[in-house]
Parts: structure tokens; C-alpha cells; sequence
């Protein structure tokens, strides 16, 4: 579905109340409103009575339960359309009516609260009544790690897996499989999917099941909340049939595994979509979203028979090549068809990390499912259900070009930066001009360069659609160019001086890093197509092109040009010689490497990883020198201009300061939210963060550290 019939809805806190900014196909806008959270949550576990209790009960009764559901529906969405916001929706809604479009209501809630109430139940009666079963509605959740259409080689590879301790309620598993079977058939005997179970229902069954692979995990079973870690749980049987629970986080983990690794799990479970108010990601769902692009759980506890039919219902329609958030819709209409007093359609929730809901490029050869057919297709299913090579190096940086570009030695005073330069959007990545005088920070679909004196912007461009994010940023030597990096997969260098694109450089795959040699003769991207490039500015050329195992993260020269430092996926950093192309060193790590530095005096390399560390490393002989830990995943790593420190940040907010040569902590910076870029400034006398707390803070050093 083109991105331009999203209607994107973004919600966080404000200091007057909660801050709405909505962006659609007929305009943006934005608002401060009221919105009682914490009375709503209250509210919850009549709801989930409710829910339950419409399956079972009578019309009438059935009625009777739905008024408190439409009550929370109304306050909700009351607080969220009001004026301007609901003009823009209706004019959308009836833009991609004309268009022969269905628009999609994209949720970014920020704010943990938020995110813990239901929002699928927004409702309005003059215009139809719930918006979920009018349009598809996905939790978008904001994770550094979007994901574009994974291009399958048929057949496509479901793993189903039930589990079903003695001690808890039974469900209707084998019906469930069985459902599952049938709406997959037309695939499976066209060869184009492949449904596998896991043989038992333990997690070292689920784990011996995941090291073969699959696309997508399909979880039969039970979930709990726990409310003491605050985070949701699956429950697997033991190997004595007993309840053997495992927390999302770790959950996470164990289906990393897989290779390939699923992009949808499947969570037919109960209280897997339950949120806390305290943490953003403390759903199962929510959690998930750090390994898999798409998650689809259940925020209320449901019934065997309704999850039978929504499986039944959801792969009907994504063998009718409908995209995930589509499908959950449809899943929703054959609930609601199945019992229209019933409630239980408002249970599925989908969560995702990209903007195409297309998770897989599956076609077949015969032509896509109309919807009439998929309807005749649940209803039948209903009525089941009730009857039972390297090219040429670079040349190495010059002693000349070194020279000429040394205006930039931390011998020079600069100016004295803005204390915090207010964003207003999430900074994934930034970058400090060799001057020191301006600061470039990319968002999601937007550059923007802010004087570095005043913390007023001079400068922006808009990428691509609202899921576009600028990964990676980076200033020429010289300071007149600057390198954008995005999830549209291209490279981009812009003139200063111009502010004009003058070159583009295309990947694959998502491009997360850039850097320019130091003479701005030449260009690093790496990209989540597994590889790194070096490009020659004046030719357009690559001429270097080093392949990785998994996504390249990150890539800097060395000051000499003579090698080229990478981040991996693969839980590794690489050292390449660029006059021979060949890898020199690894760095390992025990999770994702996700940044890398080199000083500017070329004798040390850093490391950081999503295991929590910092490592640093003398050049030549590549020995470690020491490592620092923090508490959480490391974002961003750079050393000090004169290479005597070295600073560190991480996703809990932490940055902190450390002597290049010893590892001794020196200075620390809090920030309330992740920090994702981290830079000094080129006099030494300030050091830059910014992250997801939407401001860069330039925090002036103690003279003994400067």
C-alpha cells in the first residue's frame, strides 16, 4: 500500500499534557490534549471482562457489555480527533477512497502509559463505529532497526509450535492446527509455503525447531504479565509437563537464533499484547520488536474458538497476498462476523518496526484472492469450525592532504556551543563540523544543520515517506560536504555551500553508515546488505567492496586511509586493508557491534556493542587495552581530537567519559531517554549527545579532561 495513505499519529508527553502530532496524505498538525491514563487502565479489567463475557453471553447481554468498551472508545478518541486532526483524517480517509486505497492508522506512541491503553477500540458512531474494522491500525514502534520486504525464495517457511502445561486450561491446540493446515493448503500444494511444527513444548524443543529457521514463528499456547518485572511472558511446558516461563527479553533472544530469522511472530496466546504503564516495550509483543520487524498478540485474554478462527482468517488472507496489517483487519472482520454482538475482535493487536506491512514478497502464479472469496473462504471456515571480486584500492591519504585539512586539530578554540538545542524530533544520528561551528542531526525523514552558537537550525531536507530514518551522518574534512545515510537504501553527498545533492550512491539494503576519508576524496557506506564500500567522489565509482556475514552497522577510516573499521551484525568489528582488500583483525563481541571509532592519531580503535561494552584497541597489534561496561546497549562511541579520551552512550541514557589509555571513568552525562550519537567537538572543550530525550546537549568538559 503506498505510504502516502498512512495516517500517522504520534503521541507522547507533554509538560501540559500529551503532545498529538499527526502526519497524513491531506497535511500534518498537532495538539496539546487531556487524556486520563491512568483512570483509563483502571478501566482495563472490566474490559477484559467484557470481552470474554460477549463471547458466551446472550444479545442482550452481550450489548450491555460492549457499553463500557464504547465509552473508552469515545474518550479516546475524542482526546485524539479533535478539530483540525479529525478535518485532516476525514480528508484522508475520503482521499484514499478516491484512490481506490485503504488508509492505515499508524500509532507512534512514545509515551509508556499510552502505549498500555487499547487503542484498538477507538470508536466513533457517526462515522461507522470502530476504526479497526475500517481500517488496518498498527503499533509502530520505535526501534533503530526498520526493515524493508524480505524477498523469499519459495517456499515460505511457517514453524507452529504449541504449548501446553498440565497445569493450566487446555486449549483447542489440535484444532488450531488443524485450521492452520487448511488455510495454508492452496500455498503448501503450490509450493510456496511449508508448515512445520516443533516436536515438543519445552524451549529446548522451540530452540532445536528455531536453528533450522523459519519466516514466520506461529505460537499456539498460553502468556502471562508479570507484574513484579513488568513484562510479559509465554508459558512452555517443562520436560515433567509442568509451566516453564520465559520473559519476552529472553524470548527475544532464543528466536534470534534462527537463521533465517522469522519477520512475523504469531502470539496466539492470551495477554501477550498487555503493556505496563511504566515501560514502553514491556509487552511480549512490544519486546519482540527488538528481533522481529512484526509481532501479532493478544492484549485480552481469548477464547479457543476465536483463536481458531482468527489463525484460520489470518493466513487466509495473507495467501491472498494481503500485507500483515491487512490481514489482522480482515482476521477482525471474521470475528465480528462470526458474533457481531462479540468483542473479541478487538483482542489482536499488531505491532511493527517498518513501514511496509508487506513483510515478505510472495507472489504465486495465479492471481491474488479477490476479497469476495477470501468472505465465502472464513465463512466456509466458520461453518467448519461450528460443525468441529575487488576492484582497485583507494589511494592512501597523503601527507600533504593531512596537512591541508589540519584546521581541524584540537589545538584551534571554537566556539561555545548552545547548552541544549531543542530537536523536537527523536536524533538517531549527528554529526559536529570540522569548524565546530554547526551540528547536523538526522531524524526520521529529516536532515537538519543547527548553529552550533545559537541552537537555531540554518538548514533542513525532508527524505522519503515517515518511515524514511537517517541512520547515519557524517562532514567532509574540509566541511564542505555532508553524507546522509537512510532506510531508502541510498548514500547521499550534499554541498554545503549549495545545500544540493551531488551525489548518490545506491545499496540494497537500508545504508546505516558513512564516512569520508580524511583528504574527502573518498566515501565509506555500509549497509544492511552485508556490505562496505568505499566510493570515489569524483568519479561516482566504487572502488572497494568488502562483504560481511550480516549488516554493516558502522565504518571509519583510518586518519592514513590505509584501513577501514567495520561494525557487524555478526557480533564482530573487522579491520580491512584497502590497499588489498583483505581482513586484518576482528574484534568479537557476544552481541551485535553497533558503533566504531578511531583516533584521530590513528593508535587506537573502539568498539561498541549491544552486549553492553566498550572495547579499546591499540592499532598494529590489535591487543586489547581495556574494555568498559555499561547497563544497557551501547549507541554511539568517539574519541577526543587530541585521542587522550574516549567517550561512550548507551540506550538508558548513560554517556561517560574515559581516559583513552587506562579505561579510568572520568565524566558521565545523564539524559532521560537513549542516546544514540555521541561526538567532541574539534577544540576538545565539549562533547555532544542527542538521542530519543529529542535535544543535543553540548555539556562543557572539566578543564582537566579538556
Amino acid at each position: 500500500m503506498p505510504e502516502e495513505f498512512d495516517f500517522v499519529v504520534e503521541m507522547s508527553e507533554a509538560a501540559d499534557g500529551y503532545d498529538i502530532e499527526v502526519s497524513s496524505p491531506c497535511g500534518e498538525d498537532r495538539l496539546i490534549t487531556q487524556i486520563d491514563a491512568h483512570g483509563l487502565l483502571n478501566r482495563l479489567p472490566t474490559l477484559q471482562a467484557a470481552v470474554l463475557g460477549s463471547a458466551a453471553r446472550s444479545r442482550g447481554v452481550s450489548t450491555e457489555l460492549e457499553a463500557p468498551v464504547r465509552e473508552v472508545g469515545g474518550v479516546l478518541y475524542d482526546a485524539v480527533f479533535q478539530n483540525a486532526i479529525k478535518a485532516l483524517y476525514l480528508a484522508s480517509r475520503q482521499k484514499a477512497r478516491d484512490r481506490d486505497q485503504r488508509l492505515r492508522l499508524i500509532l507512534r506512541v512514545r509515551s509508556p502509559e499510552l502505549a498500555a491503553l487499547p487503542w484498538e477500540l477507538l470508536h466513533d458512531a457517526k462515522l461507522g463505529g470502530y476504526l479497526c474494522l475500517h481500517h488496518p491500525v498498527i503499533r509502530y514502534i520505535e526501534v533503530l532497526e526498520p526493515v524493508s520486504p524480505l524477498r523469499v525464495r519459495p517456499p515460505l517457511r511457517i514453524l507452529g509450535m504449541v504449548a501446553l502445561p498440565g497445569s493450566m486450561g487446555a486449549l483447542d491446540a489440535e484444532a488450531e492446527q488443524e485450521g492452520l493446515s487448511a488455510a495454508l493448503k492452496p500455498l503448501i500444494d503450490e509450493g510456496m509455503v511449508q508448515l512445520e511444527w516443533a516436536r515438543g513444548q519445552t524451549k529446548q524443543d522451540l530452540f532445536q525447531a528455531l536453528l533450522r529457521g523459519c519466516h514466520i514463528l506461529h505460537f499456539i499456547g498460553h502468556g502471562k504479565f508479570d507484574e513484579r518485572h513488568r513484562q510479559g511472558m509465554i508459558v512452555f511446558s517443562d520436560e515433567h509437563g509442568r509451566e516453564d516461563s520465559l520473559h519476552a527479553e529472553a524470548l527475544g533472544s532464543l528466536i534470534s537464533v534462527a537463521d533465517p530469522s522469522p519477520r512475523l511472530v504469531v502470539l496466539n496466546s492470551c495477554e501477550t499484547g498487555t503493556s505496563n504503564a511504566q515501560d514502553l516495550f514491556s509487552s511480549t509483543a512490544a519486546e519482540l520488536e527488538h528481533t522481529v520487524p512484526a509481532v501479532v498478540a493478544m492484549q485480552f485474554p481469548v477464547t479457543d474458538k476465536a483463536a481458531v478462527l482468527f489463525s484460520r482468517a489470518f493466513y487466509l488472507a495473507l495467501a491472498a497476498n494481503r500485507p500483515v496489517d491487512e490481514a489482522v483487519r480482515t482476521s477482525r472482520i471474521a470475528l465480528r462476523a462470526d458474533k457481531d454482538d462479540s468483542l473479541e475482535c478487538f483482542t489482536p493487536v499488531l505491532y511493527q518496526r517498518s513501514g511496509d506491512a508487506r513483510l515478505f514478497d510472495l507472489t504465486s502464479a495465479r492471481r491474488s484472492t479477490p476479497t469476495q472469496t477470501i468472505v465465502r473462504d472464513i465463512n466456509q471456515l466458520q461453518r467448519d469450525t461450528q460443525s468441529h571480486e575487488i576492484p582497485e584500492p583507494p589511494p592512501r591519504t597523503t601527507e600533504a592532504s593531512r596537512k591541508a585539512t589540519s584546521a581541524t586539530e584540537s589545538s584551534r578554540p571554537g566556539v561555545t556551543p548552545y547548552p541544549e538545542i531543542n530537536t523536537e524530533r527523536w536524533v538517531v544520528s549527528m554529526a559536529v563540523h570540522p569548524e565546530g561551528t554547526l551540528v547536523a542531526t538526522g531524524a526520521r525523514k529529516l536532515v537538519r544543520i543547527w548553529d552550533a552558537a545559537t541552537g537555531r537550525a540554518t538548514w533542513d531536507r525532508t527524505l522519503g515517506g515517515w518511515s524514511t530514518m537517517v541512520n547515519a551522518l557524517a562532514f567532509s574534512g574540509d566541511g564542505k560536504k555532508l553524507a546522509t545515510g537512510s532506510t531508502d537504501n541510498i548514500a547521499r553527498v550534499w554541498e554545503m555551500e549549495t545545500g544540493s545533492v551531488a551525489r548518490e550512491f545506491k545499496h540494497r539494503h537500508f545504508v546505516n553508515a558513512v564516512d569520508f576519508d580524511k583528504g574527502s576524496r573518498y566515501l565509506a557506506t555500509g549497509s544492511a546488505d552485508a556490505t562496505a564500500r568505499v566510493w570515489d567522489l569524483t568519479t561516482g565509482s566504487p572502488t572497494v567492496t568488502l562483504r560481511h556475514a550480516r549488516a554493516v552497522k558502522d565504518v571509519k577510516f583510518s586518519p592514513d586511509g590505509r584501513f577501514l573499521l567495520t561494525a557487524c551484525e555478526d557480533k564482530r568489528a573487522y579491520v580491512w586493508n584497502l590497499d588489498t582488500g583483505e581482513q586484518i583483525a576482528q574484534v568479537p563481541h557476544n552481541d551485535f557491534v553497533l558503533r566504531v571509532a578511531v583516533s584521530p592519531d590513528g593508535r587506537k580503535i573502539a568498539t561498541g556493542s549491544q552486549d553492553r561494552t566498550a572495547q579499546v584497541r591499540e592499532t598494529g597489534t590489535w591487543r586489547p587495552l581495556f574494555h568498559v561496561e555499561h547497563r544497557a546497549g551501547l549507541r554511539g562511541v568517539a574519541f577526543s581530537p587530541d585521542s587522550g579520551q574516549v567517550a561512550t552512550a548507551s540506550e538508558d541514557g548513560d554517556v561517560r567519559v574515559w581516559q583513552a589509555d587506562t579505561g579510568r571513568q572520568l565524566f558521565h552525562i545523564d539524559h532521560k531517554r537513549s542516546v544514540n550519537a555521541v561526538a567532541f567537538y574539534p577544540d576538545g572543550r565539549f562533547l555532544a549527545s542527542a538521542g530519543e530525550d529529542k535535544v543535543v546537549r553540548n555539556t562543557r568538559l572539566p578543564e582537566a579532561h579538556a
